[in-house]
């Protein structure tokens, strides 16, 4: 049987409003560079979803979110006990289709599968920006538990919290 993970005495803690701005972010610029056949704009989004997984504290959505939504209070923080860990794995997993696809939209005549990259990161930030399920974020709690990647921080592992 499986032990359960203790929480530390500080438990990792993430803005989910920060979350669902850069979902929604990532569902725009996606949707754009595909409705306006635009291959710059689905790289710019891999770029800035490569910047958010690597270096979180200059992600443009972060940037953006603190200096402009938060002081105009167009949004209030929503503070919440949970692993950054999982969010930016799912950022640079979006961050990688979307390179492949700048790939083949830039360079070779295989247009249908970018846009189809295209797409699958479009659908998977809605999905987690509608429905509040990040496969990104299920995927590393799978890999977690096989031993893969780092397992969570805080007990409890993968739960779906919805919106």
């Amino acid at each position: 049987m499986e032990t359960p993970l203790t929480a530390p005495a500080t438990s990792p803690r993430v803005d989910t409003h920060l979350g669902k701005f850069s979902q929604a972010g990532t569902v725009v610029l996606a949707a754009l560079a595909f409705l306006l056949s635009q291959p710059i704009i689905v790289l710019i989004t891999a770029l800035i979803l490569a910047i958010s997984a690597l270096a979180p504290s200059v992600s443009p959505y972060r940037l953006l979110y603190r200096y402009v939504v938060l002081p105009l209070h167009l949004w209030r923080p929503r503070i919440v006990e949970d692993d950054p860990n999982p969010h930016r794995f799912a950022q640079g997993v979006g961050a990688i289709f979307l390179i492949a696809s700048s790939i083949l939209l830039f360079l070779t005549p295989a247009t249908v599968a970018g846009w189809t990259l295209d797409l699958i990161v479009f659908a998977l930030a809605a999905i987690n920006l509608t429905v509040g399920f990040c496969a990104g974020c299920f995927v590393y709690y799978h890999l977690g538990r096989w031993g893969l990647l780092p397992r969570v921080r805080y007990q409890g592992g993968f739960h779906w919290r919805g919106v």
